[in-house]
């Protein structure tokens, strides 16, 4: 039976336990003693370990799984909130109210997390608490209810910390793991024990059946539904999901390549609310040439190009079948949910970068997105997605990127006198890592110089990084696109704007004229 919905734990003691004999004395002794600790620590007179406080423990206290619950710890929330069993299938808020508690797991940096459907099923007010304690209201922005997956989105206050994710189609019955979560509101408890079994099919009602799960004699309470079941190597192999009632140790848990392959196909459902970019992929497994173990399973695919719509934006740009999609704007592709939450955010009309190989040779080509189509959706269960606006203009064929606005690149060519392409932020952070604390953003690699332009003034050249000009910076295409557009409104009183730039590893400066 699956979990999800439970009261709160209460633990309450017999009143006269309290006087019976010298086992009550030496009782209300010690809840005596222990009031007046809690009294002490009120009132600050007995020091209170926090995570500010360095704790020196011995080597012998460290084992795998603390070091696996460290790894992960910040990239999992708890889930709170109340749920209603509405009377006589009543809209209003009649019926009994009674607290759901989960947990979740951070899948994307700006908030979205993966957890079952179960665990936020009719539940009006989502609440989650991360790690570092932050509270948050989250929205169901899309669920499948067929595996119980479900993806709710928080308003982050900085960038989360995500999950490390690896593979299930490997398990082996016996291999140790660990499992982290709010069983009965305990935050953050961490339970371990062993793989028992895998490819489990599981009949947990009459509408669900997880066809194959993983069951583990791990200790999973109500509350742990949601959460990650985490191998030795400090990877996530699935989603905890649900107990056998009745039973001792035996729990099920969602494996991950199923969670992964699922939470891939809600956010690109998502993202395709908002743009079109007409490409259809598949992820090939590639785990065998990369046997290093600092890699995560999780990333060991390649993202491949299936094939590309006729007259779409990928195919305007010039991206063909076999490509491999190595990366999107700021993002490092290594899987399909990679490549899906690197489309998320992003609007019609948008210019976006993909690093693409094909056969031995890297191309960096920007498409220039469009907007929505109803033919997106033919096949998709619409109920999948929360609140999913009815896309503007059912049939309209994108335009071309010359066709959606003018050639914007061409006015940078003409203006500043280079051509570009946005540095992906990984390899940007692995290349200027001692600068990220001043310049994090990220910059645009030179391509080309047009010769007597300002740029070739300022004897700036082919494979500088680009990362400011005069007050702005220059992450992406849109930046140097707006920074062109608006060239002629710049006014400085030395009639020159600054540049920084990156050269051979090291940071200069330089400047340019407005004329």
């Amino acid at each position: 039976m699956v979990y999800a919905d439970y009261p709160e734990l209460t633990i309450n003691l017999p009143f006269t336990m309290l006087y019976n004999g010298s086992t009550g004395a030496m009782l209300l002794k010690r809840i005596s003693c222990f009031l007046v600790v809690v009294s002490l620590v009120a009132y600050g007179m007995i020091p209170v370990l926090t995570d500010s406080v360095l704790v020196c423990a011995s080597e012998l206290r460290s084992n795998w799984a603390t070091k696996a619950y460290e790894r992960n710890c910040n990239a999992v929330v708890c889930i709170q909130g109340d749920k209603v069993d509405e009377l006589n299938n009543s809209s209003k808020d009649t019926g009994k109210s009674y607290n759901g508690m989960g947990t979740g797991i951070i899948i994307d940096e700006r908030g979205y997390i993966v957890t079952n459907f179960h665990v936020v099923e009719g539940i009006r007010k989502i609440q989650v608490t991360t790690f570092d304690r932050n509270v948050y209201t989250a929205n169901l922005v899309a669920r499948d209810t067929e595996t119980d997956l479900a993806i709710i989105k928080i308003n982050a206050r900085k960038p989360l910390k995500t999950i490390t994710l690896g593979r299930s189609h490997d398990l082996i019955p016996g291999e140790s793991c660990i499992a982290i979560g709010n069983p009965y509101g305990y935050a953050f408890s961490l339970t371990d024990g062993r793989v028992s079994g895998i490819d489990r099919e599981v009949d947990v009602n009459d509408s669900l059946v997880y066809r194959v799960a993983i069951q583990t004699n791990t200790e999973i309470n109500p509350g742990n539904s949601g959460g990650p079941l985490i191998n030795v190597d400090g990877e996530m192999i699935g989603i905890n999901a649900a107990i056998r009632q009745g039973a001792a140790g035996i729990a099920f848990a969602i494996p991950i390549d199923q969670v992964t392959d699922v939470a891939a196909k809600l956010l690109g459902e998502i993202a395709e609310q908002s743009i079109t970019h007409g490409l259809k992929v598949y992820q090939e497994d590639r785990e065998n040439e990369n046997n290093s173990s600092s890699t995560a399973r999780g990333n060991c695919f390649t993202v491949v190009v299936e094939s590309v719509g006729n007259n779409s934006p990928a195919a305007e740009a010039g991206i063909e079948k076999g490509d491999i999609i190595k990366g999107i704007g700021q993002y490092t592709i290594s899987n399909k949910l990679d490549f899906s939450r690197a489309l998320i955010d992003l609007k019609s009309r948008d210019d976006i970068a993909f690093s693409i190989r094909r056969n031995t040779e890297t191309l960096d080509l920007a498409v220039s997105l469009g907007p929505p189509r109803e033919d997106q959706f033919a096949g998709t269960s619409r109920s999948r997605i929360s609140n999913m606006p009815k896309p503007a203009g059912a049939g309209f064929a994108p335009k071309t990127a010359a066709q959606a606005k003018p050639n914007l690149d061409d006015l940078v060519w003409d203006t500043l006198g280079f051509r570009y392409t946005p540095m992906l932020l990984e390899e940007y952070k692995r290349t200027f890592s001692k600068y990220m604390r001043d310049r994090p953003h990220g910059g645009v690699v030179v391509k080309a110089v047009r010769e007597g332009s300002h740029i070739a003034k300022a004897n700036i050249m082919t494979g500088d990084i680009i990362v400011g000009i005069h007050e702005w910076v220059t992450t992406s295409q849109n930046d140097v696109q707006y920074i062109a557009t608006n060239w002629q409104a710049i006014k400085t009183s030395k009639g020159t704007v600054e540049i920084e730039l990156f050269r051979d590893g090291q940071l200069y400066f330089t400047e340019i004229p407005l004329k």
